[in-house]
């Protein structure tokens, strides 16, 4: 009854998103991986930061091209992170919903008038996409739980794009990172 409760939830609350994943299967508490548990933590305060991060880019930019890429980070990893809440509930995985410090300091910064803040964040988004991509496909290659190697696999493409999406404004600029 609990699993298709889970499943009902996730198809409301997520979206298309959990519309890819199938049913997630309970686990005893405790009874997750240290590297899942390690993961879902990892992935939550990314999905936080991210949507911090890019709703404070999208409300403060006047260029067309970081609003929509900001717009569509917060999209994605508030699709993520509705996924995520309701696999760790599953999984008997408490998260904390937090931004990491670096995370934090970025926001901070972005609001800051003397800064370049859309250089800043596209600069960031590359760098955390790498991460975050790298992070994912460990997740989707190593993890033994069936469900987080499916939650990774299925949140791979958007991550993909973000980091697409950024090369792009930097080469549309004249500031291609090489890559």
């Amino acid at each position: 009854m609990k699993t298709q409760f889970l499943v009902l939830a996730l198809a409301l609350f997520a979206g298309p998103v959990m519309a890819q994943l199938p049913d997630a299967e309970e686990v005893p508490p405790g009874a997750m991986a240290p590297s899942d548990v390690d993961f879902m933590h990892t992935a939550d305060a990314a999905n936080f930061d991210q949507m911090t991060i890019g709703n404070r880019v999208a409300s403060r930019t006047k260029n067309s091209g970081i609003r929509s890429l900001a717009e569509n980070v917060v999209s994605s990893h508030k699709k993520a992170d509705d996924a995520l809440r309701l696999l760790a509930g599953v999984k008997h995985v408490d998260l904390d919903h937090h931004m990491t410090e670096r995370g934090q300091a970025e926001a901070d910064e972005i609001v800051r008038r003397d800064v370049n803040a859309e250089r800043m964040y596209v600069d960031g988004l590359l760098r955390d996409s790498d991460e975050l991509i790298a992070l994912y496909e460990a997740a989707r290659q190593d993890s033994p739980d069936p469900d987080i190697r499916t939650y990774a696999d299925t949140m791979l493409p958007a991550l993909r794009d973000h980091r697409r999406q950024a090369q792009d404004l930097l080469a549309r600029a004249g500031e291609g990172d090489g890559d």
